[in-house]
């Protein structure tokens, strides 16, 4: 039988109580809402593939036309229709242009349109709807009855003629026409989430130490959106594409020579039974951004509300 010293037990316990104390006062490691979103938004398998292909496609939008031994525009009927080779791997057009380069390029056309066009959403959206949410009252009320009026514009139809308006269709143009009346969904998302904030503790706070509506506005509640502003843009962002491609197709899209995914698709409309793979080939391209869209925000949602998770796992 072993006997307990007790000046050994008092020994221990003083040991356990230092580095008990050393545990207490260490740092706790700091984190944050974007750094916890990152690790989250990284476990989620589908949307990480996703994100890399996405950017794997505006890589190749940007660079293969600079690297291609092709002209994208230089006409040579001598090669119309090729099939897809190691020369040519998309084959070529009724003009013997490279399918590659061309698709390339108009990758840049309808990428470019839809990340500018959902910016300009999300910029008058948000300042729209921020306003209203902000000040309330009738103010926010007429806003608001205004934005119905004008909820019930047809999208496409209304970018139509919008663009006959014009009567010149370019970048810029098709940029106006895609957006005129595509900001109300984002003018009342940042509404509701403003409305919600301004309730917030710190808003009090600010406002009980005299700081101005357009400082709190500007400095605390419009940053306070930026998570729903960053899933809202690769939600609107296929919507926009799709428009382009829509109105392309229908021949009131970018003008040749210049090319977009939607022209491209047009082009191919017409051979589509003796060169299929001339409209199969931008309308895959389109189909491949708008579910890499689809699954990083899918991915964005669940990385920035972490509620979402913990309901579907429910």
């Amino acid at each position: 039988m072993s006997v307990i010293n007790p000046q050994e037990v008092q020994e221990q316990a003083f040991e356990r109580t230092q580095r008990t104390g050393a545990d207490a006062g260490a740092a706790i490691r700091q984190t944050s809402l974007w750094k916890d979103a990152y690790h989250r938004f990284r476990a989620n398998r589908a949307a990480v593939v996703a994100a890399i292909l996405f950017l794997l496609m505006c890589l190749y939008v940007v660079i293969w036309p600079i690297i291609s031994p092709y002209d994208p525009y230089e006409v040579d009927f001598s090669q119309a229709y090729l099939l897809p080779t190691w020369e040519h791997p998309l084959g070529t057009d009724q003009y013997g242009r490279d399918l590659l380069t061309r698709v390339a390029l108009g990758g840049r056309v309808s990428i470019g349109i839809g990340f500018v066009g959902t910016f300009v959403i999300l910029g008058i959206g948000m300042f729209y709807g921020s306003i209203s949410g902000f000040l309330g009252g009738k103010v926010d009320n007429a806003m608001m009855r205004f934005l119905d009026a004008i909820y019930g514009l047809p999208y496409l139809p209304f970018a139509i003629i919008t663009l006959q308006v014009f009567g010149v269709v370019n970048f810029w143009t098709m940029v106006i026409a895609l957006t005129i009346v595509s900001w109300l969904t984002a003018a009342r998302v940042v509404r509701g989430q403003i409305i919600s904030l301004k309730e917030n503790d710190y808003v009090r706070a600010a406002r009980a130490v005299g700081a101005r509506w357009y400082r709190i506005l500007g400095r605390h509640l419009m940053p306070n959106t930026l998570g729903v502003l960053v899933v809202f843009v690769f939600l609107e962002l296929p919507g926009v594409i799709l428009g382009e491609a829509f109105l392309s197709f229908i021949g009131l899209g970018i003008s040749p020579p210049q090319a977009s995914w939607g022209s491209l698709a047009e082009d191919g409309r017409a051979v589509f039974l003796g060169h299929p793979w001339i409209i199969v080939i931008p309308s895959v391209a389109i189909g491949y951004l708008i579910l890499c869209a689809n699954f990083i925000a899918d991915g964005l949602r669940d990385a920035l509300d972490p509620r979402t998770r913990e309901t579907k796992e429910a």
